[in-house]
């Protein structure tokens, strides 16, 4: 168990065009935290992605209500779901970070499960998505997503995805960190983690509101999954340019046994056609050769460590010793914005920091 009495769970929600349920939600979600006052006390962080609805204005009025309990952070316009959460992890001053969604598809009962995995010292829980109840096109679209990031990208991604999930201050600190422009968070949270627990759960229908994630957002995510952890794509296309130079050898070799042993004169557009396919094959491979060198410069880069050292595994090590402590600053936002509490402080407010 972890040693600290009463430890500070902070709760992420991002919201973006949420004013149908947003209040419900907030209000069921406090209710379940309230419920277990005796083993953690909790801050909400509700982060405005840019909203063009009524949902700031209601974050101030949940605010006013739970002043003790409650925080705003405004962004100054949308930037996506990936860098809000960023924004909440930034803020919150938890020894733990959950994140859910606003719409509360996620059963907020299962925090207190995923708390409890944490106070007996996972770092890392996520809620897995085992089945959902929406319309076939999304299911078929989800497995497909993710059965070709676990096959060709993420290996340890689970089957059903998670959007849902707790993480220890040290995982939250290695991915601020460590922040990439269009990252695929799933794929940040693995690599900053050791060993992860999985709890399966059904994800439910939306209840309010319409999805902030339409179909070419998904398709980003997607493209990001994929660029950021997957040179699969670059090989595919070094792939094409091999075959279609091939083709084009075997054409040609064709051509020519034809005119040798049947005297058969090939039409003109045959030469052009050879021509094609040789040229644009070896155009292809060089292009998909020159993307292997991209992708490992970008990856580079991106600065990801080799390596990341567990400090407190590491003090029964002789080289212990050599060890730095571990951080446990929190670094200056990057998203700019304005984050509220009362409660006797003052409004914090934060610059964008240069990147």
């Amino acid at each position: 168990m972890r040693n600290s009495p009463l430890p500070l769970l902070s709760v992420v929600l991002p919201v973006y065009n949420e004013e149908a349920g947003l209040r419900a939600n907030v209000q069921t979600l406090m209710a379940v935290l309230d419920r277990h006052a005796l083993e953690f006390r909790f801050e909400l962080i509700l982060v405005n992605d840019g909203s063009r609805d009524g949902s700031l204005a209601l974050m101030e009025e949940l605010r006013a209500e739970r002043p003790e309990a409650i925080g705003v952070i405004n962004l100054l316009r949308n930037f996506g779901q990936v860098p809000a959460i960023f924004a909440g992890m930034e803020a919150a001053r938890g020894e733990c970070v959950c994140v859910i969604s606003a719409d509360l598809q996620d059963p907020p009962e299962m925090i207190l499960t995923l708390f409890r995995h944490w106070a007996r010292g996972a770092n890392t829980i996520l809620a897995v998505r085992a089945d959902r109840e929406d319309s076939w096109p999304a299911r078929w679209a989800s497995r497909l997503f993710y059965g070709a990031m676990r096959h060709y990208a993420l290996g340890g991604l689970p089957s059903g995805g998670f959007d849902f999930f707790l993480l220890d201050q040290s995982v939250v600190e290695r991915l601020l960190e460590n922040p990439e422009t269009n990252g695929f968070l799933q794929g940040q949270i693995l690599q900053a983690s050791g060993s992860t627990v999985e709890i399966p759960y059904k994800r439910k229908q939306r209840t309010a509101g319409a999805s902030g994630w339409p179909f070419l957002k998904k398709l980003k995510y997607l493209i990001d999954g994929f660029t950021a952890y997957s040179f699969t794509p670059i090989r595919l296309i070094s792939l094409i340019g091999v075959l279609s130079f091939l083709a084009g050898v075997a054409i040609s070799i064709g051509l020519g046994a034809q005119r040798v042993f049947f005297g058969t004169r090939a039409p003109g557009w045959s030469s052009i056609m050879i021509a094609m396919f040789l040229l644009h094959g070896v155009e292809m491979f060089m292009i998909g050769v020159l993307g292997e060198y991209i992708w490992r410069a970008l990856d580079q880069v991106r600065g990801r460590p080799l390596y990341i050292v567990d400090y407190e595994k590491s003090a029964a090590h002789p080289a212990a010793a050599s060890l730095p402590g571990r951080k446990r600053t929190r670094l200056a936002p990057r998203v700019q914005g304005t984050v509220r509490y009362s409660g006797g402080r003052e409004p914090v407010r934060f610059r964008a920091r240069p990147r």
